[in-house]
């Protein structure tokens, strides 16, 4: 079996994007997408770049968290009173209350394109896959389309299903016991979740797990309800049961890098 181990979310905080890396140094996370708007971009690329050529590190196109690097005024669709974005609760409930899609494209587009630019500016390449992140819609899926063509950037669903060939399976978040109340993220196994699937997980050509691993700062805790989650998904991507659940079934771990070179042969 060849597996994709993802984590989203790269650099939402210092502390995610900290305990990311380890799960790349010390197990078995090979694929991450970054947030390119928050004020500490710089720093948290800084300590990827050594991890480079053993990951693939794309963009996870980021409408819902923290400020844009646009103006807010040239985006009124997509923010706030403060010049923050909507939150993707927020945005949904506009949608309904409005009977249609709130955000403006000309906006999407314009703040999407500025995240990749800033991805190029700090890696001195393009990104490796491009990502969606909590909050879309048909119109807003077309436009991270698009900017995957423009840049010609893989996105990370047309990866899977097109490029290869193959089906993949995509396990996302199963594991997750909602609410995300403290006492269900606590209760909330990545590492479990494997284990009691693994003929399953096993079976498949390419499977796809994807998580939210990193550890919890302040800041985490002001912008997200994803924090014990992210501890424990950490804790198995890093796990010695984990890694030797790997090695003694022989699963191959793969990046979306290596999907985009099956298309290219």
């Amino acid at each position: 079996m060849k597996l994709l181990m993802q984590s989203d979310d790269y650099g939402i905080t210092p502390a995610v994007a900290r305990g990311i890396v380890d799960g790349i140094e010390k197990g078995i996370l090979r694929n991450t997408g970054m947030f390119m708007n928050m004020p500490w971009a710089e720093t948290c690329a800084d300590w990827i770049k050594p991890c480079l050529n053993e990951i693939a590190l794309g963009v996870d196109l980021n409408l819902t968290t923290g400020a844009p690097l646009s103006a807010p005024s040239d985006l009124p669709s997509l923010v706030n009173a403060q010049g923050r974005f909507y939150t993707s609760w927020e945005s949904r409930r506009m949608d309904s209350e409005q009977n249609r899609d709130h955000a403006r494209i000309d906006e999407v587009r314009r703040e999407l394109n500025a995240q990749i630019q800033k991805y190029i500016e700090l890696f001195g390449k393009k990104p490796d896959y491009l990502h969606s992140h909590a909050y879309e819609t048909e119109a807003i899926l077309q436009v991270h389309h698009e900017l995957a063509k423009q840049y010609d950037v893989p996105y990370c669903s047309d990866i899977m299903k097109t490029l290869t060939g193959k089906t993949i399976q995509e396990y996302r978040i199963g594991w997750d016991k909602k609410p995300a109340t403290l006492e269900n993220q606590a209760a909330s196994s990545l590492k479990d979740y494997i284990l009691e699937h693994s003929a399953e997980l096993l079976s498949q050509e390419y499977c796809l797990l994807i998580g939210h691993m990193g550890y919890v700062d302040k800041a985490l805790m002001e912008l997200s309800t994803y924090s014990l989650y992210r501890l424990n998904d950490l804790d198995a991507v890093v796990s010695p049961e984990m890694i030797d659940w790997i090695n003694t079934n022989k699963v191959e771990l793969i990046t979306y890098k290596d999907l985009a070179g099956l298309h290219k042969k």
